[in-house]
C-alpha cells in the first residue's frame, strides 16, 4: 500500500502562454481535463491510497482533485524536492509514489515495479531509453529527515539526492514510455 503525490508546485517556467506569461501547467486542459486530473487518476489506478497534491498556488482549484500540501516556507526555493519532502511528511502510508503533474504517459506497472525496487532507505525511480525520470519515484517516509538535511545543506538537484541515498534506477524499455509536457513544443507534439 502507498500514498500518491502529484508534483504541481513548480513555476512552469518553460510553459509559456499565448501572451508570453507562464501557465500553471497542472491546470492546463489536456483532452478535456486538467493535467492534474489525469495524474490523479493514474495514481489511483496504480493503487494509491491517500492522494496528495504538492501545489504552491491555485489551492482551491487543486483541492478538487486531492488534499493540497504546500512547501514548508523554509524550503520555498528548493524546487521539486520541497514538494517531495512535504509529501513524505504528510503521507499516511509508509510509502509514497510520486508523479510529476506533466507526465502524460505511464507504464501500467510503474507503481508496482518502483515499489518492488524501493527499500526504506533507498527510493526507486524510473529510467527510460530517453533518460532518467527521477521524479517518477517511490520513496519511504523514513527518507524525510535525510531529504530535509540535504535541502538544509543547500542541495537542490533531484539526482544528487537520489545518489546520496543509493536510489535504484528501474528501467522501462521502449520509446516514449514516459512522456513529459514541459514546453509548448512538447504540448503540440503530443496533442
Amino acid at each position: 500500500m502507498f500514498d500518491g503525490l502529484v508534483l504541481a508546485g513548480g513555476q512552469s517556467r518553460r510553459m509559456r502562454t499565448a501572451h508570453g506569461g507562464q501557465a500553471d501547467k497542472g491546470l492546463m486542459t489536456w483532452r478535456g481535463e486538467p493535467l492534474v486530473a489525469h495524474a490523479c487518476r493514474q495514481l489511483r489506478a496504480q493503487g494509491a491510497g491517500s492522494l496528495w497534491i504538492s501545489a504552491n498556488r491555485h489551492f482551491d482549484d487543486y483541492a478538487a482533485y486531492g488534499t493540497v500540501v504546500s512547501d514548508d516556507p523554509a524550503h520555498a526555493d528548493c524546487g521539486p524536492l520541497a514538494g517531495v519532502l512535504a509529501g513524505l511528511r504528510r503521507s499516511r502510508s509508509p510509502w509514497l509514489f510520486v508523479l510529476p503533474v506533466d507526465v502524460l504517459r505511464w507504464p501500467e506497472d510503474l507503481g508496482a515495479r518502483l515499489g518492488a525496487a524501493a527499500r526504506p532507505g533507498s527510493p526507486a525511480y524510473a529510467c527510460t531509453p530517453d533518460g532518467p525520470h527521477p521524479l517518477c519515484l517511490m520513496a519511504h517516509r523514513d527518507l524525510a529527515d535525510g531529504l530535509q538535511a540535504y535541502l538544509d545543506a543547500g542541495g537542490r538537484q533531484v539526482q544528487g539526492w537520489l545518489r546520496s541515498c543509493g536510489a535504484a534506477a528501474v528501467d522501462f524499455p521502449g520509446a516514449d514510455v514516459l512522456v513529459n509536457l514541459n514546453t509548448p513544443e512538447d504540448w503540440e507534439r503530443w496533442r
